[in-house]
């Protein structure tokens, strides 16, 4: 198990990649992921109401963070790890019946404890072929097959842009041993392993330094 010193170091440095937030930004955040995560594209208007704030508020600050997608009506479709179409590699999360799609496998993991509910997410180990799927709650993972899956992790090499795809989330897999994680690791430099068990108190983390208040 990593340090939780370490992890807090961890956390800190994912923290600083991403946008500080004022209370009303921690809400718009929080509730465009619950929207999203119905698996249809979801209006600044919807988020707006959710969020309790003016629509050209919520409008204003997505359209001015990174890691926003929308479609050709104005719509979000993907935002800072979740998105409601199929990506390649595949990191599958059902949720109240239906299927969103994580960035990287780390992504499914903070994102539940946002999401505040049971979800169950499916991926691939990237050496092997092997799948990893797991149970996962607000308060933890409950279940994950194979029991010795670790999560291949790297450091932000600054804030997070456009690019967060390609420089960050194509580093962030499932793995169904610790060995094939060595194995792909080897050939990343930067990356490092965590247990099943850290990633998810990483994103715990995460989420308390970037959304205390929203949270709450």
């Amino acid at each position: 198990m990593t340090n939780r010193v370490e992890l807090e170091e961890v956390a800190w440095s994912v923290a600083a990649a991403l946008p500080d937030l004022d209370i009303d930004e921690q809400r718009i955040v929080v509730q465009t992921y619950r929207l999203l995560a119905r698996g249809e594209p979801v209006s600044p208007a919807e988020i707006a109401h959710a969020s309790g704030v003016p629509t050209e508020q919520a409008e204003e600050g997505l359209r001015s963070w990174p890691g926003v997608f929308w479609d050709d009506r104005g719509r979000v479709v993907g935002f800072w790890g979740l998105a409601i179409g199929r990506l390649e590699p595949t990191h599958r999360i059902e949720v109240n019946g239906g299927t969103v799609y994580g960035w990287c496998a780390w992504d499914t993991l903070f994102i539940t404890e946002i999401l505040g509910t049971e979800t169950h997410v499916e991926s691939t180990d990237p050496l092997t072929g092997e799948i990893v799927r797991l149970t996962v709650t607000p308060q933890g993972v409950k279940e994950v097959q194979p029991e010795r899956s670790v999560v291949s992790f790297l450091l932000p090499d600054g804030p997070f842009g456009a690019d967060a795809v390609q420089s960050f989330c194509h580093f962030v897999h499932f793995f169904g041993s610790q060995q094939s994680a060595e194995r792909w690791i080897a050939d990343h430099p930067g990356t490092f392993p965590l247990s099943v068990a850290d990633a998810f108190e990483l994103g715990r983390l995460r989420n308390r330094l970037k959304a205390p208040e929203a949270l709450a």
